[in-house]
């Protein structure tokens, strides 16, 4: 006898029933799952396409920030452990359809390779449609340099700088002042601040040099010797008057650090620092004007801020001379 025709309801009603539905989605949150936490373990290589696709999944999914190879730990908990307890759920659910099939082999098989097509399917289709929604964006905003602009008044610095020279903050009056804090050993952050340091500073003409002075801040007083520093100013092919890599006294070091905001905490067991790393600037009357940190688009506003501070000689002396 011919069975009746079934409407979708009746078709839909019967696969949510059976163990079809919760084979599926249990297959497709654990492909899901070990598809993510393969491409966390894709390297970062500039010339390889999967490497990339690796790197724009890892940055607007895990939170990934390419400066610091650091990842949001709200996403990756997010990330992998809601799928892990859907699969719990379903399971739960509907346990007693589940209990008769594991002897259907071929059926499971069939069911597990079409979930897993179907779980690659939507990461790269995710990532698709998130990166290029991010490349249709404006890739760089204006600099708010009103909104961002502080005035408070610039803590005095009395150091010595990797000449053997002391330097205190009074000797730059008049000048546009970079304060960021490194340690000669640091084999990271630092490198990256001195390298968006230099960059800024290679940004601005040979007029606008003359009128800036940089100040890095010993984050390690007690190794960072003059000695010490003079090494590391030679190898970075930083010089005087522009820079002056500070230390002195350790107390005092530290008491500067603090007055700055400069986080910092030691590790007892390696010895390396984790610090912020900032950049503080100080406009021509001792003032705070602007706090950056590492990233592209934090050093173009650095470098628009520098421009900005050291032009305002001009506009000052203009005003004076129109008043």
């Amino acid at each position: 006898m011919r069975q009746p025709n079934r409407s979708v309801y009746d078709v839909l009603q019967y696969w949510l029933a059976s163990w079809r539905f919760p084979l599926f989605t249990i297959c497709f949150l654990l492909f899901y799952t070990l598809t993510q936490l393969a491409v966390l373990l894709i390297p970062i290589q500039e010339a390889s396409f999967l490497s990339q696709f690796a790197d724009e999944f890892k940055t607007w999914c895990f939170g990934y920030d390419p400066a610091t190879h650091t990842y949001e730990p709200a996403y990756l908990v997010m990330m992998i452990t809601n799928p892990l307890m859907i699969m719990l759920l379903v399971t739960g659910i509907w346990w007693v359809p589940l209990r008769g099939i594991w002897q259907r082999r071929q059926a499971i098989w069939r069911t597990a390779s079409f979930a897993a097509g179907m779980s690659i399917v939507m990461i790269s289709g995710m990532t698709v449609l998130v990166t290029g929604a991010a490349k249709d964006a404006p890739t760089e905003l204006p600099f708010p340099a009103e909104s961002l602009r502080t005035e408070f008044r610039a803590q005095p610095i009395e150091l010595i700088d990797h000449t053997g020279a002391p330097f205190s903050l009074q000797q730059a009056e008049g000048n546009v002042v970079l304060i960021t804090a490194v340690y000669a050993t640091c084999g990271y952050t630092c490198p990256m601040i001195m390298a968006q340091t230099k960059r800024a500073v290679a940004a601005l003409t040979d007029t606008e040099r003359r009128e800036l002075r940089v100040l890095g801040i010993t984050l390690d007083p007690k190794t960072d010797t003059v000695k010490v520093l003079s090494s590391m100013a030679q190898a970075q092919e930083i010089t005087p008057p522009i820079y002056h890599l500070l230390t002195g006294d350790p107390d005092r070091v530290e008491h500067t650090l603090d007055l700055y905001g400069f986080s910092r905490t030691r590790n007892p067991e390696t010895g390396v620092i984790d610090h912020a790393n900032l950049f503080i600037l100080v406009d021509r009357k001792g003032r705070v004007a602007y706090r950056f940190t590492l990233g592209d688009r934090q050093e173009e506003w650095l470098i628009k801020a520098l421009k900005l501070l050291i032009s305002e000689r001009e506009n000052d002396g203009s005003n004076q001379a129109s008043s």
